[in-house]
């Protein structure tokens, strides 16, 4: 398999100084055997021999896995210590002293400069994978298929990135643009080897269409509806690329965090860690940098949290998802050059050449004029970069798009806040006839900056009048989460969609319906509430609400009971399938 895959793609990629080479392969090993005793407790150890190993010699790497260079170089969160006859031995944060653990902490929470070098660092590494990853795949058409932090090295001088471990690496078929997985089903309800669990790929960084289908009475730990269990795709390696930076953004808290992610890997490591913790939808996807120091660019967690987004039926074509490496990397020099500068210390010679009320005039002038300046040249900055997206607009720069007016924003009277609004928003809705679900998100963040209640509820309106019957639920989930404060016809129709989709206060959804039934200008909507409440289950809960609520109720028999249900319930539905087809 080596000799007819493995080295088949090494000799491919030979060419690109950023992957590792192979030298040799010896398939002799002479006669000699080795017990390896580097196993987990209780686990029996092997014996490597020439029957049933082999050797490739492959370039020496002068520097560390980039989980090492995290961790150890870094953050100096394990240290290697003479335990005598000229061994060394590697002790963990968890091993040092209480005092020492607390200083690093605090240090790591209070330390500004140092995590914004950080941060500079992990910018200059997810630049340097997306050249590398964009070179493997879009130009000689192969799927790594395991990225994480230990496959990827760090030079010792140069700090360059060289990729590692091409043994679960595929050719992309040319007709179908994806790589099918040959796993078979997997029993999701017993243990497996914590290295090679359940997907092609590792445990963790994994992406959700790289798991083995389940067997027949285990349950897959992730919603897959809509979804090929199999179909590996350049998103896969993606969501890996997403999965690799959130950890080692995370690392520092994640390794002080928890004994259990600061494991041996041998023993299990992060990948119990992942296992444990992190096999459900809600935790895998969708990853933030909420564990960490708040310092961080928000727009990188933005960058991580899209790499790792949970996926839909239409991720493959979703504008919500990356789906190149040129497309990610301009996403990320965007949010590199836009990140904080740090700010430059104040000159001392100039404090003391003026009296106590010559400097507090001074830097209150001083103060005052930089605001001033900033703000105008902030606005003007962002109303440029607006035009300029506008100008060469595709609909991968929708969030490129939302970071340019939120920042017009921030320098912005509410005046002003709204015209930024209405540019966007007329700008979006000239682009095509109806709203995508992504656009109304882009709208709906910038209405969220603006005070104005009316302003808010004439701009929800149009935005449901707007938005296409595809993208219709997924607008009004997410403008009934994020906007709690709308006096608005509908508005009041969406929030009664929404709670009708989740099966909640049907009755007083049914009373809207009736109570709008007929406005023409919101019929949209109607419609859909009608459609949403057109469910024999949900009909038969209004009918026995609205029995009980008859005056008469409590005269009635049991009979009398089933047949004013009966009736009730053909009412309900009458009027729901003359709005439905209307």
């Amino acid at each position: 398999k080596f000799n007819n895959h493995d080295l088949k793609i090494f000799d491919e990629l030979q060419d690109c100084r950023s992957v590792v080479r192979v030298f040799d392969i010896i398939e002799d090993l002479g006669s000699f055997s080795v017990t390896d005793t580097h196993v987990p407790d209780g686990k029996k150890s092997i014996s490597i021999n020439k029957d049933l190993f082999f050797c490739v010699v492959e370039e020496y790497i002068d520097g560390w896995s980039l989980e090492e260079y995290c961790r150890d170089e870094y953050w100096k969160l394990t240290e290697t210590v003479d335990v005598g006859n000229n061994l060394k031995q590697k002790i963990s944060f968890h091993k040092f002293s209480d005092e020492r653990k607390k200083a690093m902490i605090n240090s790591y929470h209070h330390d500004y400069d140092e995590v914004i070098r950080y941060q500079s660092e992990m910018f200059h590494f997810m630049l340097n994978l997306c050249e590398i990853l964009h070179y493997i795949t879009d130009i000689k058409k192969i799927l790594h298929l395991d990225l994480k932090p230990d496959n990827i090295m760090v030079t010792r001088y140069g700090k360059e990135l060289v990729l590692i471990d091409f043994g679960r690496s595929e050719y992309i078929d040319p007709e179908t643009n994806c790589v099918i997985s040959t796993l078979g089903e997997a029993d999701y309800n017993t243990e497996q080897k914590l290295a090679r669990m359940f997907q092609y790929g590792t445990l963790g960084y994994a992406a959700l269409e790289c798991y083995a289908p389940a067997m027949a009475g285990s349950r897959f730990p992730f919603e897959k509806e809509g979804i090929t269990i199999g179909r590996m795709t350049v998103e896969s390696d993606i969501f890996s690329f997403g999965a690799t930076f959130w950890e080692c953004l995370n690392i520092f808290e994640l390794y002080t965090g928890s004994k259990e992610f600061a494991m041996d890997k041998s023993l299990g490591g992060s990948y119990e860690f992942y296992k444990n913790h992190m096999m459900n939808d809600s935790a895998y996807f969708d990853r933030d940098l909420s564990l960490t120091s708040s310092h961080y660019h928000q727009k990188l967690e933005e960058i991580i949290k899209k790499c790792t987004r949970k996926r839909s039926a239409d991720f493959l074509t979703s504008p919500l998802y990356f789906h190149t490496y040129e497309e990610l990397k301009e996403a990320i020099i965007y949010t590199r050059d836009s990140a904080p500068a740090l700010v430059k210390t104040e000159n001392i010679q100039v404090r003391n050449s003026f009296g106590l009320v010559g400097v507090m005039a001074g830097l209150l002038g001083t103060v005052l004029l930089v605001c001033i300046l900033l703000k105008m040249s902030g606005s003007y900055f962002a109303e440029r970069k607006i035009e300029n997206i506008i100008t060469d607009y595709n609909s991968t720069k929708i969030e490129l798009l939302e970071s340019a007016a939120l920042e017009q924003m921030k320098s912005s009277n509410e005046d002003e806040k709204h015209s930024t609004y209405k540019e966007i928003c007329d700008f979006l809705q000239n682009e095509d006839e109806e709203l995508e679900y992504s656009e109304t998100v882009v709208l709906v963040e910038l209405l969220k900056k603006i005070e104005s209640s009316e302003y808010i509820a004439d701009a929800v309106d149009n935005m449901l009048l707007q938005v296409n019957s595809k993208g219709m639920s997924n607008c009004i989930k997410y403008i009934v989460t994020n906007i709690t404060d709308c006096d608005s016809v509908g508005y009041t129709l969406a929030v009664q969609i929404y709670n009708a989709q989740n099966r909640t206060e049907l009755v007083h959804c049914y009373e809207v319906l009736m109570e709008y039934s007929e406005n023409e200008q919101f019929n949209k909507l109607v419609q859909r509430l009608a459609q949403d409440l057109n469910h024999d289950e949900l009909i038969v809960q209004i009918a026995q609400s609205k029995l009980e609520a008859d005056t008469d109720y409590n005269k009635y028999s049991t009979n009398e009971r089933q047949i004013k249900l009966a009736e009730y319930k053909n009412e309900v539905k009458d009027v729901l399938n003359k709005i439905d087809v209307r």
